[in-house]
C-alpha cells in the first residue's frame, strides 16, 4: 500500500517556503522514509479550517500494515505542531482517509 500524509497549517501558521517545509516534514516523519511531494489540494470536507489553501505532502510508498499502524500510533502521540495532520491509504484505485 502507498500512504500519502498530508499537513494542513493552523489558522496562524503560514508557511510559503517548500525547502523549509520539506525539511520539516521529513525531519518529523524520518523513520517513515518519506519521499516529499510538495503539495495537493485537500477537499474542503475532509479539512479542518475548509480553505482552499494547499496542504503539504510526503509519500510513504509500499507501506507494510505494521508500517501504517506505526505511522498512525507516532501521530497520535506525537502531534505535529501548527499543522492538522491527514493520511490517506492507497492499496489499489482511489485513496481513502484514514486519520
Amino acid at each position: 500500500m502507498d500512504l500519502r500524509v498530508c499537513f494542513e497549517n493552523k489558522e496562524s501558521v503560514n508557511v510559503n517556503d517548500a525547502t523549509m517545509m520539506q525539511h520539516y516534514a521529513k525531519s518529523y516523519l524520518a523513520d517513515f522514509e518519506p519521499e516529499w511531494a510538495g503539495f495537493i489540494m485537500l477537499p474542503h470536507d475532509e479539512t479542518e479550517r475548509a480553505t482552499m489553501e494547499p496542504a503539504w505532502q510526503v509519500l510513504i510508498r509500499n507501506a507494510s500494515p505494521k508500517t501504517e499502524d506505526a505511522l498512525l500510533s507516532y501521530l497520535d502521540d506525537n502531534p505535529m505542531a501548527a499543522y492538522h495532520v491527514h493520511v490517506y491509504r492507497r492499496d489499489t484505485g482511489n485513496e481513502r482517509k484514514i486519520h
